[in-house]
């Protein structure tokens, strides 16, 4: 089966390989054709332009006779004509040289590398298929001995290793035979040498971890030999061979599968093939080599992980660090590590330093990953401090690697939290010592030795800032992260030792901001001062004590900002403003804030108002920037939140439970939401890049309030059902439900105009239907008091104020629209007057007999002349003969 596995493998390659060499045919043909082409109309254009070349020189000659034969004066005359002439190239000229050709767009590297590869495919792809088959045989050979139990272990192994001696050996042969080689064009020896070593590494490993006829030892120097004999030859035979030989070097272990899952051996051969890959790719300096050997080494990482058992856990530590060393330092360093840089480097140079970066997150991510989801002990935090020892040495070597003491950092925390997780218990915090004990003490040790760490070295390479912020604020993030898990009923017992650390530390940064000579080292220190200071302080409130002291940092560092004069980058404000953005949007709906108290008062009516003073205050520092922008925007968020919570708050003693809202908490609701859109939407005219930002907010929160409106008057309307909406007239709830609602819908008709002006007219017509509820629930309340649902009835008299009000407000309304000479606000007018004399006619004079009949309509027609003869008054005053 696996014969005609390994036969089906060789027609495959073949087959792709004649397709390959089909299409790269073709290709070519086509840039024949093409050159043919364009040297056919090349040679018709000379041929063309042949006659006009030859007769230039007659007509010149008889040119200049005729000006000889003329009079002096006529050739002065002719002169310029001349010059004009003689200023530009002659035509022969101009036909006879060559057409100029464009100069070639040089190609890159890649294609360079990729046309070298096709050439050498081209003339070589039997040699390398014959390669391929001759690998893929020995495999075969090796795994069908096993199984077939055809000859004695030792028989087989000794077969299949002459087999791979005697290609090698060929190989040798035919290079030394070779007299004349062009750089590495010695395709075949290549080829007969990558089966042959591709054969002895699967024999070596089968007879270790098969028969065990090999010890450890003697397998380790078996592999050992084979790689460094294989990077040997490869060095002689060309980057080629080193291709084909790593490839097929990392895919042994899935041809040659014990099925046995020993860890151990399979880092030690990932190990040697990486070694001996690492040395080809050094000599030959190829890009790709290196490529090829980060792929298959991280792989082989990444599959150990599947394997990791208690007892292995040093092993995948050790294999991580010795990767990390082997893969990016000793490459950059050196392999004495002796290649030392301590220049400065900009922020913007250190992220774009490839593939460094990128390396070190594969292989330390997935530790500290598993580190975390799995139990914490001994040997996972003794790998954690090793990982953090050997970033920090990688940074004092090399400059470049500066952005790596962030990686340590967040190492540091990582442990501190696993450590936490593992080790909670309730009786932990019984023994006053625990804060020297288990996660307390790690994170208290390692914030203090990366904070010394940061402030020595930052003394020796004052330019190097990355030291400095290491020293700034390591401190304040590990105690930041304590403070985090440790319980209120144990704060007591661990505050003193944390305050005091805090402010020896930011001490020492105040100590070390005056003595340094640059204004972000200087900044450097104050924030760091600062943020000790604010984290000591916020320890001795409560929750919202933390919010305070962000948010007085955010005003901390915008003065600093502004008074230093410091060009540093928006974006750490940005992200520090966001989450504290985030904390106070989730806050009022978070458990542990629901009893909270700041100063003996809900903490809602503290917080929310310092920290819009706050960010306003902060965005005063910024003059015309976004940031500005962006802060102030950060305030109205506060004012949004601190309306929307504390009116709800103080109404039903909650916060806004929006799945199941009562009739009050709706109507705050409505007009809280109605006005914040209307301020989104103002500020979006300031905001500049932020105005969509603004205006999808403002459009939101208006939407939200509609919906509120329209449950309000189709569930929970008082004109439907017994709601009880105040005693007073007026200042009662119906200003707030209906009359509010509609001077803010006015307000936003004038802000969606701009934007939307087919919308305005809708919008007009809500708020007109907003007075108009307004107005009439006003009446009925005057007349009925806290109860106004309709099925109660009305009195004569309150159907003659709805007249009468009606008319005076009609008219009022007719009157303002001529003096504004607003056709659309008269006819509003008329059409209040209409209404009101169709409900005359039809409901106030419908009970009306005889006397009181006849004065009601004598008085109703006086109204309307003398209106009338009003209306004709203003009309004359505005509009003058």
């Amino acid at each position: 089966m696996d014969d005609l596995v390994g036969l089906a493998v060789i027609v495959i390659l073949v087959v792709v390989a004649g397709a390959i060499c089909g299409l790269i045919a073709l290709v070519q043909l086509n840039g024949l054709k093409q050159e043919v082409a364009v040297l056919r109309a090349k040679i018709t254009h000379l041929q063309t332009h042949k006659s006009i070349s030859q007769s230039e020189p007659q007509s010149e000659a008889s040119t200049a006779q005729a000006a000889l034969s003329r009079s002096e004066p006529i050739a002065h005359k002719a002169q310029p004509s001349l010059t004009s002439q003689n200023a530009s190239p002659p035509v022969i000229n101009q036909l006879s040289a060559p057409p100029k050709k464009a100069k070639p767009a040089e190609a890159s590297a890649i294609e360079l590398l990729f046309n070298k590869l096709r050439a050498g495919f081209e003339e070589n792809w039997m040699t390398w298929i014959g390669a391929i088959a001759l690998a893929f045989g020995g495999i075969f050979l090796a795994k069908y001995s096993l199984e077939a139990g055809l000859l004695s272990p030792v028989m087989r192994l000794s077969l299949g290793g002459l087999f791979g001696l005697g290609l090698i050996a060929a190989a040798a042969y035919l290079h030394h035979k070779r007299i004349v080689f062009e750089g590495f064009n010695n395709y075949i020896p290549a080829a007969l040498a990558s089966g042959g070593f591709i054969t002895c590494f699967a024999l070596t490993l089968l007879a270790y971890s098969s028969y065990d006829m090999l010890s450890p030892t003697v397998a380790f120097f078996a592999l050992a030999i084979i790689a460094i004999s294989a990077s040997a030859m490869a060095l002689r035979l060309g980057p080629l061979l080193a291709v084909l030989g790593i490839i097929s070097a990392y895919s042994v272990p899935i041809w040659v599968n014990t099925g046995s899952g020993n860890l151990f051996t399979l880092f030690m051969y990932v190990g040697f093939v990486s070694l001996s890959a690492a040395l080809v790719a050094h000599k030959v300096q190829r890009a790709w080599l290196w490529y090829l050997l980060w792929a298959g080494h991280i792989c082989w990482y990444l599959v150990g992980f599947t394997l990791l058992k208690v007892n292995t856990v040093w092993l995948m530590g050790a294999f991580a660090l010795l990767s990390i060393v082997g893969l990016i330092a000793i490459p950059r360093l050196g392999l004495k590590l002796n290649v030392i840089e301590h220049r400065p480097h900009s922020l913007k140079r250190l992220i774009k330093v490839l593939p460094d970066h990128a390396l070190l997150l594969a292989f330390i991510a997935p530790l500290i990953f598993t580190m975390l989801i799995s139990h914490f002990d001994m040997q996972w935090q003794a790998i954690g401090v090793l990982s953090i020892v050997l970033v920090l040495f990688l940074v004092l070597k090399n400059s470049r690697w500066d952005i790596w003491q962030g990686v340590a950092l967040v190492i540091s925390t990582l442990l501190v939290l696993g450590a936490q997780r593992t080790h909670l218990s309730p009786n932990l915090f019984d023994d006053a010592l625990f804060i020297f004990k288990n996660e307390y003490g790690l994170g208290l040790l390692l914030g203090l030795l990366l904070t010394a760490f940061g402030l020595y070295y930052g003394k020796k390479q004052i330019k190097r800032l990355a030291f400095h912020i290491t020293g700034a604020f390591s401190a304040f993030v590990m105690i930041a992260t304590l403070y985090t898990h440790i319980p209120n009923s144990a704060l007591s017992t661990a505050y003193p030792l944390w305050a005091v650390a805090l402010f020896v530390v930011a001490a020492i940064l105040i100590k070390c901001a005056q003595h340094n000579t640059t204004l972000f080292q200087r900044f450097t220190y104050w924030v760091g001062a600062n943020a000790n200071i604010t984290l000591a302080i916020t320890m001795l409130l409560s929750d919202s004590g933390l919010t305070i002291a962000l948010a007085v940092q955010v005003l901390l560092i915008s003065v600093l900002i502004k008074r230093y004069n410091v060009p540093m980058p928006y974006w750490p404000i940005k992200a520090l403003v966001a989450a504290l953005l985030l904390r106070l949007t989730l806050a009022p709906w978070t458990p542990s804030y629901d009893a909270l108290t700041v100063f003996g008062l809900h903490w809602s009516i503290v917080v929310y108002p310092l920290c819009i003073s706050l960010f306003f205050a902060a965005a005063k520092c910024f003059d015309s920037s976004k940031l500005k922008i962006w802060l102030e925007g950060a305030a109205l968020h506060c004012l949004a939140l601190f309306i929307t919570t504390e009116t709800s708050y103080q109404l039903v003693g909650h916060y806004p439970q929006f799945d199941s809202l009562n009739f009050y908490e709706q109507i705050l609701l409505t007009c809280n939401w109605l006005a914040l859109g209307g301020v989104y939407l103002h500020r979006a005219k300031l905001a500049g890049t932020l105005a969509k930002l603004y205006k999808v907010a403002g459009f939101a929160l208006a939407g939200l309030a509609g919906l509120f409106a329209i449950k309000t008057l189709l569930d929970d309307n008082p004109l439907f059902e017994s709601l009880y909406i105040g005693e007073l007239p007026i200042f009662n709830w119906l200003l707030l439900l209906w009359l509010v609602p509609a001077g803010l819908t006015l307000w936003l008709a004038k802000l969606v105009k701009p934007i939307n002006a087919k919308a305005t007219p809708f919008i007009l017509a809500v708020a007109g239907g907003f007075i108009l509820l307004a107005i009439n629930s006003f009446i009925r309340q005057y007349w009925q008091g806290p109860y106004i649902y309709l099925s109660k009835g009305a009195s004569n008299a309150e159907l003659y104020s709805y007249s009468v009000i009606w008319l005076v407000l009609g008219a009022g309304t007719v009157i303002f629209g001529h003096l504004k000479n607003q056709l659309l606000i008269q006819k509003v007018g008329l059409g209040i007057l209409a209404a009101v004399i169709v409900k005359v006619f039809l409901i106030d004079m419908a009970n009306l007999e005889g006397l009181l009949k006849a004065l009601s309509f004598i008085g109703l027609g006086l109204s309307l002349v003398g209106l009338s003869w009003l209306f004709q008054k203003l009309r004359s005053r505005v509009n003058p003969v």
